[in-house]
């Protein structure tokens, strides 16, 4: 964007005196290039530390005429929001956009609470000639910056209105200053929820206020307390790393939303040149990695066509931004692929360094095997470097609790006893997740052959585990609700009786439904097996994306949401399409995300949705005679089909659609 560009884009701040503030490389050149007048001034927020005198108004400059902040990408501008909080207040706030990747969409804001803005004049959202967007509000008197700000955040990336929880970290020692997630700091720690103590406490520094909530301390070295320097072009690191040292990866915006499962066949380097690492692909720099290590989700979606990036471990622009940068790209899913991690980059964490060189770029030419490293890599890193992740571990360390994983009720109806103790082990073998099972059993009770051994063995894993008799006439519908009122979860799923479910099928849908901020998340019914041909279908269907549906097997859903729409429809066919059309009439959103954690099967008759073994062969773009799931199943031999060929999932020829065979 150009100066001249920008200057259409501010257009509503007109003779008045304005406050430019900018973060993200690209916004400080826009901005840089912007002709000011003399009542204007401009304000660096990754520069800015919140609480200093000056850092955006003070008692002589009450409120401002007009504020606009310029943020390269909505990563930028989610990292910008506690600095925002102490700028002065304004009746006219433009927020630019320099650039949205295409899944993101407008970046409509999302109001606060009512009643909050009920001086608003006139909101518009517009396009701009470099493909970013403006927003433009008007109020009849100065209104919170951070305020609007957050309401167009909120709106990039998703999620319900309200205030959402500022976590920190004061680092004392290297450099004052209370850190937020994204590289934010702040002064003040009555700015946030969580404020843990770093290092040894020093005359003048932040200190935990009293009555907090989640005050703590935990100390460490100054050399250990490295956030500051990290966070910040020209700061100086000293001594070895652990991973608490790397600033945590925002999962909001770097996330895997957008995942490319059928990728080209170019395949990016991250080198050194000059110092400094960049991506190469084809001869061409792809991207600069930021001095600080940065990776918004523009860099992102600038890669997403590349089968792989392989990691040329060796000289660095230094050691934490080189390991952030390699920790954004897991986290949003990037397969990455490397020699053995040298001691420097240890603090990427066991499991990250130990995936980045179990694969090589040839072996992901197997989109199947792609897709799964991918998962893989983004399972650890934002496990181990997400927001949440490290206010979670940083929280236990200082003896003060972290912000708990919901709680997740499985709702599971059946009429078959003889399926029973099959689902019952496919709840019980989830992992990384808190779980309560609400079993309903609709039209049999616990003296149906074989059902109380079921459930007692599902007792002896030590989960929960609630049995209700539906009324035996009620629908399908019906009975869910009954369910789910009997739950005590935050967070409902949704699991049938006859389909398979990897482990890790619960905890990739809590991650999922962090990230993308969507009231619903589930998987695509990807893999299907028809049991009456032994044969595995593969189907194409868009994923990691916000989406209208997923599969009624694997869904996850907000409680509150849920209860705030009245349920399921009571109907016996088609309840989750009823739910999906709630939802979106709430003004919530469903993601749908990967599909490799489940497997549905179809026999030849007694499924709710009745549609022959020919729809999934119309519709399949891979064919495969036998059992064949992805390898993140984990399937066991006890729960394989019955009759099914052993064959190894890879080096079978594969049927493809149109194909004879």
């Amino acid at each position: 964007m150009t100066g001249g560009e920008l200057a259409d884009a501010l257009r509503l701040r007109g003779s008045l005196p304005t406050l430019v503030c900018h973060t993200g490389a690209a916004a400080a050149e826009a901005v840089g290039e912007l002709a000011l007048g003399a009542g204007d001034r401009a304000v660096d927020l990754d520069r800015v530390v919140v609480g200093e005198p000056g850092a955006g108004g003070g008692p002589a400059d009450p409120h401002a005429g007009v504020v606009a902040v310029v943020a390269a990408t909505a990563t930028d501008l989610r990292r910008a929001l506690v600095p925002l909080g102490v700028l002065p207040p304004a009746p006219f706030v433009v927020v630019v956009l320099l650039e949205v990747p295409s899944h993101q969409g407008p970046p409509v804001p999302v109001a606060p609470a009512p009643g909050e803005w009920s001086e608003l004049l006139e909101l518009r959202v517009r396009r701009l000639a470099c493909g970013g967007w403006s927003c433009e509000a008007c109020f009849e008197d100065p209104v919170s910056v951070h305020r609007v700000a957050g309401a167009l955040a909120r709106g990039v990336v998703g999620g319900r209105p309200g205030a959402a929880p500022v976590p920190a970290v004061s680092v004392l020692g290297a450099d004052a200053g209370l850190w937020c997630p994204g590289g934010a700091r702040v002064a003040d720690p009555r700015k946030a929820d969580v404020v843990l103590r770093v290092g040894p406490a020093e005359p003048g520094g932040p200190v935990v206020p009293e009555g907090a909530r989640g005050g703590g301390v935990r100390r460490l070295s100054v050399e250990e307390s490295s956030w500051a320097a990290a966070g910040r072009p020209g700061g100086t690191v000293h001594g070895r790393f652990r991973v608490e040292d790397v600033p945590p990866v925002d999962e909001r915006t770097v996330n895997p939303t957008g995942f490319v499962g059928r990728a080209g066949p170019k395949v990016g380097r991250l080198v050194s040149r000059g110092g400094r690492w960049v991506l190469v692909s084809g001869g061409s720099v792809r991207w600069r990695v930021p001095e600080d290590g940065t990776v918004t989700d523009v860099d992102v979606a600038r890669l997403r066509d590349l089968r792989a990036v392989d990691v040329e471990w060796g000289r660095h622009s230094g050691p934490l931004a080189a390991v952030r940068a390699v920790a954004g790209l897991a986290a949003a899913g990037v397969p990455l692929v490397g020699g053995p991690v040298p001691p420097w980059a240890r603090c990427l964490g066991a499991d990250l360094c130990a995936l980045v060189a179990s694969v090589g770029a040839d072996e992901l030419a197997d989109g199947l095997v792609r897709e799964e490293h991918s998962v893989r890599l983004r399972r650890a890193a934002l496990g181990t470097h997400g927001v949440r992740a490290r206010w979670r571990d940083l929280g236990a360390a200082a003896g003060v609790g972290g912000p708990p994983d919901p709680a997740v009720s499985v709702v599971l109806c059946t009429r078959r006893p003889e399926m029973l103790g099959f689902a019952l082990r496919q709840v019980a073998r989830q992992r990384g997740v808190e779980v309560e099972l609400v079993l309903g059993l609709h039209g049999f009770g616990e003296d149906a052959p074989g059902v109380r051994e079921a459930t007692a063995a599902f007792r002896r894993t030590g989960r929960a585990l609630q049995v209700f008799r539906p009324d035996p006439d009620a629908v399908l519908g019906s009975v869910l609700n009954e369910g789910i009122a009997r739950a005590s979860g935050s967070a409902v799923a949704k699991m049938d009786d006859d389909d398979w479910y990897g482990p890790d099928h619960l905890a990739d849908l809590v991650l999922a439904r962090r990230y993308s901020g969507a009231d619903v998340v589930g998987s695509a019914a990807e893999f299907v097996y028809l049991e009456t041909l032994d044969l595995t279908v593969r189907r194409s269907a868009p994923t990691e994306c916000l989406w209208r549906r997923a599969a009624g097997g694997t869904l996850l859903m907000d409680r509150t949401a849920v209860e705030e729409v009245g349920g399921f429809p009571p109907v016996g066919t088609a309840e989750d399409t009823g739910l999906f059309a709630g939802i979106e009439l709430l003004g919530g959103r469903v993601y749908r995300g990967h599909g490799l954690n489940y497997v549905l099967r179809r026999r030849a008759s007694g499924h709710t949705w009745d549609v022959g073994a020919g729809h999934f062969l119309r519709n399949g773009a891979e064919r495969r005679r036998g059992w064949r799931p992805s390898a993140l199943l984990e399937s066991e031999a006890a729960d394989a089909p019955a009759g099914a060929a052993p064959r190894e999932l890879r080096g079978e020829p594969t049927v493809r659609e149109g194909s004879r065979g």
